[in-house]
Formats: structure tokens, sequence, C-alpha cells
């Protein structure tokens, strides 16, 4: 045993950090022992002291003990402690409680030397105390090739540290001591030392990622050795307690050992960074290369052995993290798909795989390499998070067919972008290996829609169009359709060649679509396809349309459709129909027209009202005096059954089972405009064009009646329109005072006699009592200008000639009605009269059969083939004409019974039938 009072004396010096005394002291042989005196170094030197003071000092006793014991002996130094007595020197050497040199708190080789277990407990002692890795660096590095264990923890702890405190981020202050950062493993190690570089969001430097991967993590990784040992015992003494139910270290899978590397966790990290911010994924992938580039400074890597085959499996997992970050990220800008395309680079190049193409020039890059096979080997489950890293993954594991899959994806991406779409790799190679046909339609139109609102040229839509084929199969122009593979590989050719139409027509590429779809030798689509392409295409913007005027957005649009392919299509229906349609709207725009609730006209609302011509009363009803355009308006009317928009006429065919051809719907429709200008000229008190419309327009509309129809099913033939707007017309409301009111009650009762030869029989009776208040109406009106007339002659007759005493004041005489001319003050005909001449006229055109048994009270002739005076003469006295002035002279009343009387006999019983023959007969009985 030592002597106690050299101990005191060593803790004495070693205490007062006099190196100089403690060399001297321990200069005389056997003084103390290597690991004592390193001991006593250990629990008594200050932890601030100088490195430089002992560096030598340690170097000296080390080299002493390895050294053979000779040479000349140095006198012994006096001692202070002399004094002491040795029991009394012992008791104090117990109580000095030295520092074992292995620490309790870090894990070592049991074979690791004194000198290296003090120089590495020193080394905590001075980081715990000090928190200075300067000192520690200067305490240690003159003994970096003392030993393996010391070189392997100065490279995989110190070395990191010091870059991180003090070379990197110096700003940033101590991130970790020696004590807790040589206790982090996996994860915990490695986002430690890449927390800095991943959290400098501003004004961040792209290099600070790949650098810190190969000067701080690389060299972390020269002790992944070491730590595996000791995972590797700590595990093995769980086993041993838990052999029952836990499986020997030997039978872990192989996929399991590899993924146990620290390496892995460096991939995991890449990962999930890659979620947060991938361009500082794309920094480190494209600036480290991965396990074999490590930055081990003036150190070196030193002696430790490499395991060749394990580089190359982590280098492989490596590149197939750099798969998986692009897959994970949800990035899908310009930078992360070039960004993308350079990691693709990287992972082809630590594979040794052929560099891929350029994105610019990956029209048909090369898929040689993929297999249908490698296809169906894929499942969506490949594209799980927590799957991506696994070695078995086909998808991302570095093979030619996942880097030319995903050079095709990339490549995908761009020309989608390109195209306005913007979407990341992930969506693409979901759409693309899963999708099905509904997806990818929604994405194509999605694609297309995009581009409608831009205006490009004739060359870049048919570029646009290249795109799209070849996003529909990558495989087009050398493989043939038979199993197409694209991003719109489940969509029909058809129906994308459909979409590109529709929106090369959307776009106004008028000429293109012409180009490619009806001039070429080999078109696309068949003729009826396109028909019906480019009519939905139009009609689109039709319905699209704020304003009806042809000149102007939507419906210029449709316009020009129209006219560009109605050339090729000349006897196309659907054509007709909507350049009828179209018409019709231009017409309508230059009326003022509001509907329901304040909302304005728009051209779509034509194609939408169940009865579009009932639009028509609108304008009529909202523009003054546009009654006035009836031949505009009838225009508009034939247009609107010219485009089909009139196929049901309940109404307008009044409850009858007959639908009718385009003839029958133009002249109902023609009818039913009419009708609303004669009420629309009655609203605004324009009696006169609505007398001439009936006249002119109704009248002329009304086929002549054929006795042989009279039998028929009188369904047929009914009009309900017209004998509305005659009866309508004849029930307007006239003044009773007037020139003209005699005149007015006399074209009412020839609107009358218009709406009894065409009303159905339920309507008669009405019909009938109007025509006899406005009978009673002309006979008040004549009487009372007979009156006054009468007065005037009795006036006349008074006077007698040269009698100048009497009032010689002139008397005003009242106008006449130039429209009555010599008109006769005989009471008119009555409702029974004209009844009997029209039974006597009826029976004898058109019921032969009993005009024996009434020859002797009616003429044999056809009352409206007689004279007018004739007729009045049948159906009146006798005396009448001649009253009224000779044979010669026919009257207004006459004239308007002739005219009744005529039209009931040539019409009145095709109207009515057998139903009123027996009504008129009764009458006349």
């Amino acid at each position: 045993m030592a002597n106690p009072l050299i101990i005191l004396a060593a803790v004495r010096h070693a205490s007062n950090a006099d190196i100089p005394a403690l060399r001297q002291l321990l200069e005389w042989p056997n003084t103390l022992k290597l690991e004592l005196t390193l001991r006593i170094l250990l629990t008594f030197l200050p932890e601030g002291t100088e490195p430089g003071l002992y560096v030598e000092f340690l170097c000296e006793l080390f080299d002493a003990q390895s050294k053979p014991e000779g040479g000349i002996t140095p006198s012994f130094p006096e001692l202070p402690e002399q004094d002491i007595s040795e029991n009394e020197a012992r008791v104090r050497v117990r109580r000095l409680r030295l520092t074992p040199l292995l620490n309790p708190k870090a894990r070592y080789d049991q074979d690791t030397d004194s000198l290296t277990l003090f120089l590495l407990h020193q080394a905590h002692k001075i980081d715990a105390e000090t928190g200075s890795l300067d000192l520690v660096c200067r305490l240690l590095e003159p003994f970096f090739d003392h030993s393996e264990a010391l070189r392997i923890w100065m490279v995989s702890n110190l070395l990191p540290l010091l870059r991180l405190d003090y070379e990197y981020y110096p700003q940033s202050g101590t991130s970790h001591s020696l004590e807790d950062f040589e206790g982090l493993e996996g994860s915990l190690a490695i986002q430690s030392l890449l927390s800095k570089a991943a959290q400098r969001n501003d004004q961040r430097d792209t290099r600070e990622v790949g650098r810190d991967l190969r000067g701080l993590v690389g060299p972390w990784m020269y002790g992944e050795t070491t730590r595996k040992r000791r995972k590797l015992s700590h595990r093995r003494r769980r086993q041993s307690l838990i052999t029952a139910i836990h499986a020997t270290e030997d039978e872990v899978p192989a996929e399991e050992q590899q993924l146990s590397s620290d390496w892995s966790h460096v991939n995991e990290w890449l990962l999930d960074l890659g979620l947060r911010d991938f361009p500082r994924v794309v920094d480190a992938m494209t600036q480290w290369d991965g396990p074999r580039d490590v930055d081990y400074g003036d150190w070196g890597a030193g002696n430790q052995p490499v395991d060749e085959e394990e580089l190359q499996v982590q280098t492989r997992r490596y590149s197939q993290a750099g798969l998986a970050a692009v897959y994970a990220t949800n990035d899908s800008s310009l930078e992360a798909i070039v960004g993308s395309h350079r990691i693709l680079q990287q992972t082809a190049k630590l594979a040794g795989l052929d560099e891929p193409p350029d994105l610019k020039r990956s029209d048909a890059p090369i898929i040689s390499g993929i297999s249908r096979e490698y296809f169906d080997s894929l499942s969506q489950a490949h594209l799980l998070h927590n799957t991506l890293l696994r070695s078995q993954n086909p998808l991302t594991s570095p093979t030619v067919s996942a880097v030319s899959l995903f050079n095709l994806v990339l490549a995908s991406c761009y020309k989608l972008l390109n195209l306005g779409n913007i979407k990341n790799s992930r969506s693409v190679a979901e759409l693309v290996l899963f999708g099905i046909e509904a997806d990818q339609m929604a994405e194509l139109r999605k694609t297309l829609y995009t581009l409608k609102a831009e205006k490009m040229d004739e060359k870049l839509w048919a570029s646009i169009r290249r795109q799209m084929l070849w996003l529909r199969n990558w495989e087009h122009q050398s493989h043939g359709q038979e199993d197409p593979r694209g991003i719109f590989s489940k969509v029909a050719k058809v129906d994308l060649e459909v979409e590109l139409l529709r929106a090369m027509l959307e776009g106004g590429c008028y000429s293109l679509a012409e180009d490619t779809y009806c001039k070429q030798t080999n078109l696309p689509l068949s003729k009826e396809t396109v028909e019906s392409t480019v009519l939905n295409a139009a009609l689109s913007a039709y319905d699209a349309a704020w304003n009806g005027n042809r000149t102007r957005g939507g419906v210029r649009k449709a316009s020009e459709i129209s006219s560009t392919f109605c050339n090729y299509f000349p006897k196309s229906v659907p054509f007709a129909q909507t350049t009828a349609l179209l018409s019709a709207t231009h017409a309508m725009s230059f009326y003022s027209l509001t509907l329901q609730h304040g909302v304005l006209f728009q051209p779509v609302n034509i194609r939408a009202h169940k009865d579009p011509m009932a639009l028509i009363g609108k304008i009529l009803s909202q523009n003054p005096r546009s009654y006035a355009h009836l031949d505009n308006l009838l225009e508009i009317g034939q247009n609107l059954v010219t485009a089909g928009l009139t196929e049901d006429m309940h109404e307008s065919l009044a409850a009858s089972d007959f639908r009718g051809d385009s003839q029958q719907q133009a002249l109902v429709a023609r009818r039913r405009i009419t009708r609303m200008a004669i009420e629309a000229a009655l609203e605004e008190d324009d009696f006169d064009t609505a007398y001439s419309y009936v006249v002119n327009r109704l009248a002329a509309d009304q086929p002549r009646p054929n006795p042989a129809d009279l039998r028929r099913d009188s369904a047929t033939l009914r009009d309900d329109i017209s004998w509305r707007a005659a009866y309508a017309a004849g029930c307007y409301p006239t003044s009773n005072a007037g020139n003209s009111a005699l005149r007015r009650l006399e074209q009412r009762m020839e609107f009358l006699s218009q709406a009894l030869l065409l009303a159905p029989p339920s309507a008669l009776s009405e019909v009938l009592t109007v025509w006899r208040k406005c009978e009673q109406q002309v006979i008040a009106q004549i009487a009372k200008e007979t009156e006054e007339e009468q007065k005037w002659d009795d006036m006349g007759d008074r006077k007698l000639p040269g009698d100048f005493t009497a009032d010689v004041s002139p008397t005003a005489q009242k106008a006449r009605d130039p429209s009555r001319g010599a008109l006769i003050e005989e009471a008119p005909i009555g409702l029974f009269d004209m009844a009997r001449g029209a039974a006597a006229t009826l029976s004898k055109n058109a019921f032969p059969s009993r005009r024996s048994q009434r020859s002797a009270s009616y003429p044999t002739k056809s009352s409206h083939n007689r004279p007018l005076s004739s007729i009045s003469t049948g159906s009146s006295d006798a005396g009448s004409v001649g009253a009224a002035g000779g044979p010669g002279r026919v009257r207004k009343r006459d004239m308007v019974s002739s005219m009744v009387t005529g039209g009931l006999a040539s019409g009145i019983g095709w109207v009515i039938g057998e139903s009123m023959w027996v009504w008129i007969e009764s009458i006349v009985s």
C-alpha cells in the first residue's frame, strides 16, 4: 500500500493544481500507482484548470508506467504532512472518498484502459462544471490516437457537439451537455442534431441540411457500432428474463435488423421533413450522397473497419427515402416538381441506374422497364405513409420500374401544371394506378375547364390536344391503344376527343376544331358525335348568355359555332332548330322583357319555359305599341315553331287529342300571336288596328268549309283561338256618342259574326247574347239619328220661302256619319229574321233531304249567291227596299245581315253540327 503521507501530499498538490510539485512528488519510484494518481487528479484537480498544464504530465505518467524501472532515483522531498502520525494519515486517506475512474453513468467496454477512462470521466466533469467544450477538446485531442474507444467517442460525441455549438450555430448557445448527448439514441439524437437546420425558415441557407447530415449525423454514426453493442447486451439481458415469450436475436427478421440501424432514423426524419418543408428535403438529397458521405474534419475516420455490404444496403435505403419523401409531400408547386426530379436523378445515381430524361423533353420517356406484372403488383397500401420506407415496397424501392414510373408521374404533374391543373405526385400516382373512370373524367374536365377561359391560338390548342392524348396513354406513340396507361387511361378515347372538341369550341378555336374533326381523312370522331357535340356546345353557350343579341356574349358564340359547322350538316334538323332559336332570340332582344319578381329576361328562359309562345304575350304587355310589329312577332313565333319549342299544344288546340305537324303548329302559333296582338291593341284603345287584324289576319287563316267534312269529327277542325280573338274584339266597349258610334257597332257585329263561324256549339249562346246587345245598340243609335234628322226636316218645313220676319239665324245641322251614306231609317233586321234566313239557307245547302219540306217558304237559291237586296227582302218586309229609294239601294244594316247570314249559311253548320240544326229549326217553327 502506498504511503499515506504521499497520498495526502498528492491530494494537496492536485487541489492546488500544482502540477510541477505533483510531478516532483511522483518522480520517486513506486510512490503512487497510475490508477491511484488518476483518481486523485479526477477527484481533486479543479475542472477549470487549463488542460495544457497537466496534459504533458498525464503523458509522462502513461509513459512511466509503460517503461521499465531503472536509472537514478531522485531525493525524496520534504513534506509538511510528515508532522502527522502515520495512523492519523491513514485515517485521513480513508476519508478521501476518491472518485472511481469508470463513470457509473457511462457505458464502456470492460477492457478500456485507465487513462481512457480518466480522460472520458474528466471530460464529463469539465463539461458539467464549466460547460466549456473547448477545454474538453484541448484535454482529449492530444490523446486522439491513444485508444480506439477514445477515438470513437471523440468523433461520435465530441465532434458533433463542437460543430453544433461552436461552428455551425454559435449564436444559438449550448444545445446539450456531453452526458445528455451521449445518452441520446435513435430518432431522438437525429432530431437533436438536425433540428436547428430544419427550424431556420427565415433567410435559410439551402446548404445547411446537407452540411449537417454530412458533418453532424455522419460523425455521430461513427459510434453506431458501440451503441449497437450496448443495445445488444442490454437486449440479451432482457431476453434472459423473458425467454419464454420473446424470440432470440437470431430470430429477428433481416428487414427488422436493417431497420434497427441508426441510418433508418435519418430516413424517417427525411420522410417527416418532406411533409413540413419539402424544399429542405430537396436540398438534403441533392447535397448529401448518403452514408458514405461523412465529414470527419481533421480527425479523420480512424482505423475502424467499414462494412461495405452494410453501407450499400443503407445507401439503397437512403435512395428509397428520397422517393418516399416525394410521394409523401403535399407540395404541388413548380419548384416542388423540379425538386422532385432532382431527387429522382440523385436516386438513380445512388442506385446505379440510368439518369431519367429532363421534364421538358419527357413526352415519350423510356418506359420499357415497366412491365404489366409490375403494375399488377402495386396496391393502395404501398402509398400509405407507414409503408413507404419498407424495403419490400415496389413503389419506392430504387428499381428500374420504380424510377421509370416515378419519372412518368412527374412528367404528368409537369404537364398538368402547364395546363393549369396543379397536382402533387401522390395524387397523380393514385389517379394513374387506382383511379376509376369517374375520377379521371372529373380530373379531365377540371383540366379543360381552366383552359376554356384563356384566349389561346390554334397552335397552342393543337399542343394541348397532343399532351392530353399523351396523358391518357404514355405508350400511345409506340404500343397502340390496347392497354393504355396514363392519368386518363380509364377514359375512352372517344369521350376524351369529345371533351377536347367541346373545350376548343368554348375556347373559341373554331378553325382547329373544324380541321381536326371535320376535314381530316381519318376523323377521330364520327359525324353524328361531332354534330351532337357541336350543338351541345352551342346550346351551352346560349344558356350561359345574359343578352339575346347575336352580336354579344353567349348568343354570339352560339351563332359562331352554329354557322361554322352548319355547312357540314346541311340536312340536319337539330341545326335548323338551333338556327331558328337563335333568330327568335335575336329578334326578342330588341324588346324590353321582365319576368316574375323583376327578374330580367335571359335567353335560357326560352328553352326552360313550358310555353315559350307566352313570352310574346309578355312582350306585347310590356312594350307599348309593340302590337303594331305583328309581322316581326309572327316571324318570332314561326322560328319558335321551327326550333321545336311548341310541340305541346294543349292550350292552343283546346282539349283536342290532335298533335299537329309543323304546318299545323305554325298555323296555331300564327293565330295565337294574332290574338295576342288584337288583345294588346284593344288594351291600348286601338280599335282600328284590332279590326284590321281580325278582318285581314284571322279571316285569311280560315279555310273554306267543305260540305263533305260536315259529318267528320269536328274536334280535328276546332279552332279555339280565332273565335276567342274575334269575340274579344266584338265585346270591346265603344262610345255611344259621336259620328263613328254606329260604325263601331257595325264592326263589332262583324267580329261577332266571325266568332259565330268559328266558335264551338257550347259558346254559341254566349256569342249570340253579345250579338243581341250589339243589335239593340244599333237599333237605338239608328232611332236616335232618325229622330234628330226628323226634327231637322220638320224645322225646314215650317220655314216659308221669302219669309224674312221669322228668325233667320242659321240652324246647325248634325253632321252625318259618312259611312252610313243614305241609310234608310227603318228598323234593323232582328235576330229572329237573321236566324230564319240562316236556317233556310243552311237547309238548302247542307241538308238537301229536308229541302222539300220547306220549299214554299224559302227561295231555291243560296242566300250568299243572291244580291244583297234580295237577302234583305227575303228576311224582312217586302216594301223596305222600295221605301228606301228603289230596288238599287242597299242599306248598311242589310249589308251586315247579308254578311252574317251568308257566313252562317256557309259555315255555321260546319261549326255546330247536327245539334245546332235542331236548335235553329225550333226557332223557325
